[in-house]
Parts: structure tokens; C-alpha cells; sequence
């Protein structure tokens, strides 16, 4: 009896799947693969049906249950493929232009069953740039993006582009593309890196059933990073003084790029020392004099930069060396004090007990004349 009311129940009011996972709206680059969901609560594709809506008033037919792909013709077989594996997912290889379009799933056998939409937006888009790879300080250059779609689908107006650390730039939109460019001129400090995002306002044009706030972005169009040359401009050696002293550590640090070469050399014996870092060796006199060059090659020209050390002292001594010294005497004097009160003290206790032991600093000695020696009781007393 139960089963009986389940099946008439089902019957009359239709027991399908329902579509827990539609197609979301998506926006992909031209040659890439997309795979747009369609699940239902049976996980296959036994009641679903996919449709194709190319513009307003356009709609086609692509997969049918019961019937599988139809129209391959329009959507062939090696691009096209609906896949009953964990739901009834549809998906797009090598996308094209024309792919472009809003994409419904919904229940086969119920036309009041919820029908689940997702727009795909294909861009073919490109970034390019006139500098190249030796772009040098002072060069101006120009950045452009490009974004093409399909007309019949995408309203240009409804697209946002914008390159990152840019702060202007001259947006212009045709029928099917919009282009973003910029001028700049190339500063030593800059690397070239930009990126161009692309925002997409979807479907102002499409059904009420399309969510019309839905916000598609792009992956950045990236520029491949350069690093603007620039020609040797100054070297700062032992921190911009010109003055160094014997046994000294000199330090020097060209600027440019490409990174310059650079040595350093002893005018009075010619030897060559490692311009980065060296010793002002311990043989040197005063008034002796070393010659830094720095050198780089930028667009086939080559710039210098020189600085001339002069020795002007001996090295004073290292501050450790002098604290050492400081604290050494500080604990011979302290040591010392120490010892010659210890001594002090020693020697007066010392004569204190030689002063108490002599017969003449003795105080058992009584006072008064001297007394008669006592007779001896054996002798006789006349």
C-alpha cells in the first residue's frame, strides 16, 4: 500500500533531480578550455537538458537527455562534450570569439522546474609594449592591452580595464575591442612590470533570470619585467671621504647598470686591489694616492667614474684595542691598591707581635725596688 501511494505520489507531482550546481559566469581567454557545472542531486545527466543563448533573442539546443549533443555541426565534437561523471558538466576547448554566450541548465521533463544560467565571456586579449629589452634611462615607451570579443554578445561599454601603478591612461572602445594604453618615460628606478586586469560587468543585456551585478575578472595581462639601463652616474668610496689611512678598509660602490666593472689601483706601485672592498696596506706612506674607476657600456657608449683616495694618516687604534688597554691598567691600579693595603696590613700585625714579645715591652714587671733573692730552706743562716 505504502509503495503504492510513493509511486501515485510521484506520479502526479513529478519527481525529478533537482540542479543543486549551475554554471557560474565565467570569463576566459581565447584558446583555453572551460567547464561549465551542471550537477543534480542523482549526479547524472538522465533529465537535464543544456541550451545556448547567443544573444537576445537567439537561443540553441545543445544537449538534450535521451538525445546527448545535438547541433555538431555548430558545436563539434572535439571542442564540445557534456560528461555525466559527477553531474552533467559541459565542457569548451580551444574557445573561440563565438563561443561566448549565456549558458542554461535545467530539468528535462519539467518546464517550471528552476532553470540555472551562467554567462562565458571569451576575450581575446593581448599586451604589448614598445620597449625592449635594452630600454634605456630617458627612452619613452608606450604600453597597450587589447581585449576583443564577441559583438553580438558583449556590450564594450560594460568593460573595465586598468594597468596597475598607473596613474592615467587613454582607454578607446570599438565595436569589438577595447584598448588601454600609456605612455611613459623610463626611469632608472622602474623594473617594467604591468600588469593589465580586465573587469567585466556581465549581463546587461540578458535575461532577468542573470544575476545583472555579477562581476567577471580576468587573469592580469602581464608584461615581461625589464630593467631600464642607466650609465655609471657616481661611485662612493669609504663613504664619500676622499681621505684614508694606512691599514684602513675601503669600500666602493659603483651605481649603474648593467652592473658597472670597477678597480682600484696604487699610483705609487700600479698593484690593482678588488674595488668592493680592500686594505690600505700597512707599507703605505702618507701621501700616497689611489685611482677607483668604475665602468659601464650603455647603447654602445661607455661611461666612467673616478675617485682619487689620498692617505693621510696611520689608522688609529681599534676601539676594542683602546677599551682593552683602558681596562687593563684599571685592573692593574684596583689590583694594586688591593696589594698594598694587604701588605700594609700584614707587616703592622707582624711587628705588633715582635713588640709584645721583647723583655722590654713586657708589662709582668713590677714596680718598686728590687726585692733580695729568697733564701734557700737547705742554707744556713748565721
Amino acid at each position: 500500500m505504502l509503495f503504492l501511494i510513493l509511486l501515485i505520489s510521484g506520479l502526479l507531482l513529478g519527481v525529478y533531480s533537482d540542479i543543486t550546481t549551475g554554471p557560474s559566469n565565467t570569463i576566459a581567454r581565447v584558446g583555453t578550455t572551460v567547464m561549465l557545472p551542471c550537477v543534480t542531486d542523482s549526479k547524472t545527466c538522465s533529465d537535464v537538458d543544456w541550451t545556448k543563448q547567443e544573444g537576445i533573442q537567439s537561443s540553441v539546443a545543445i544537449f538534450r537527455s535521451g538525445s546527448g549533443m545535438l547541433n555538431r555541426d555548430k558545436y563539434p565534437s572535439e571542442r564540445y562534450n557534456v560528461s555525466s561523471v559527477d553531474g552533467c558538466n559541459l565542457t569548451i576547448r580551444d574557445l573561440k570569439l563565438n563561443d561566448s554566450g549565456l549558458f542554461s541548465c535545467s530539468e528535462a521533463k519539467d518546464s517550471n522546474a528552476m532553470t540555472r544560467y551562467g554567462s562565458l565571456v571569451v576575450v581575446g586579449d593581448e599586451c604589448k609594449t614598445s620597449a625592449g629589452d635594452d630600454i634605456v634611462e630617458g627612452d619613452v615607451y608606450n604600453n597597450t592591452c587589447s581585449a576583443k570579443f564577441n559583438p553580438s554578445f558583449i556590450i564594450p561599454s560594460k568593460i573595465e580595464m586598468s594597468w596597475s601603478d598607473v596613474k592615467s591612461s587613454v582607454q578607446s572602445t570599438d565595436a569589438d575591442t577595447v584598448v588601454l594604453s600609456f605612455a611613459g618615460k623610463a626611469a632608472r628606478s622602474d623594473v617594467q612590470k604591468f600588469d593589465c586586469t580586465l573587469t567585466l560587468l556581465a549581463g546587461q543585456s540578458l535575461p532577468d533570470t542573470h544575476d545583472k551585478n555579477s562581476h567577471s575578472l580576468l587573469p592580469p595581462c602581464t608584461l615581461p619585467s625589464r630593467k631600464v639601463m642607466f650609465p655609471v652616474s657616481e661611485m662612493n668610496c669609504n663613504s664619500g671621504k676622499k681621505e684614508v689611512q694606512i691599514s684602513e678598509t675601503v669600500q666602493c660602490s659603483p651605481d649603474g647598470y648593467p652592473t658597472p666593472t670597477c678597480e682600484c689601483k696604487s699610483d705609487k706601485t700600479g698593484e690593482t686591489l678588488n674595488c668592493s672592498k680592500f686594505t690600505v696596506p700597512a707599507t703605505a706612506s702618507i701621501g700616497d694616492t689611489y685611482t677607483c674607476t668604475a665602468s659601464n657600456t650603455v647603447s654602445g657608449k661607455q661611461s666612467t667614474s673616478t675617485v682619487l683616495l689620498t692617505v693621510t694618516a696611520e689608522s688609529p687604534a681599534p676601539v676594542g684595542m683602546i677599551v682593552g688597554i683602558v681596562v687593563g691598567v684599571s685592573v692593574a691600579i684596583v689590583v694594586g691598591v688591593v696589594g698594598y693595603f694587604l701588605f700594609k696590613k700584614y707587616n703592622l700585625g707582624k711587628g705588633e707581635k715582635n713588640d709584645a714579645a721583647h723583655p722590654l715591652n713586657s708589662t709582668s714587671v713590677e714596680s718598686g725596688p728590687p726585692k733580695p733573692p729568697r733564701a734557700n730552706s737547705n742554707q744556713r743562716i748565721n
